[in-house]
């Protein structure tokens, strides 16, 4: 009985822990919006997070300061995930941004960018580079 107990407990607890949210509305700012992926992402709930900051990106990415948190933050949700190759390219293109447009975005994030790939498998970096 505790057993099933136990098993019923877990399955509800996941099924609300992966929810999804559905929309985000028009009203949140990009702070906002990209606080709310933060929380997700720290609390393990990848898809979301992936949302919000899709969502950042698609209402704010006319803002350099905002594409580039949204690019790294992404960055960030794809190492979680060990999505290598979705992190090498939001990472490098934040590094390519950067190169293109010193005085454009703020130089912490091309340091923060390398941080990145440096946390990616040295095998699977390989592959992304060659």
């Amino acid at each position: 009985m505790k057993k099933t107990l136990f098993l019923i407990s877990f399955l509800i607890i996941s099924l609300f822990s992966c929810k999804t949210i559905e929309q985000i509305p028009q009203d949140k700012t990009a702070a906002q919006i990209i606080q709310m992926g933060q929380n997700y992402l720290s609390s393990g709930n990848y898809t979301s997070a992936e949302y919000c900051y899709q969502t950042a990106l698609e209402r704010y990415s006319d803002n350099p300061n905002i594409l580039v948190e949204v690019k790294y933050e992404l960055g960030n949700v794809y190492l979680k995930q060990k999505k290598y190759s979705l992190a090498y390219a939001e990472f490098s293109q934040l590094i390519t941004l950067y190169n293109e447009n010193p005085n454009g975005f703020p130089p912490a994030y091309k340091k923060l960018a390398k941080i990145g790939i440096s946390k990616i498998p040295h095998s699977k970096l390989q592959e992304f580079e060659d």
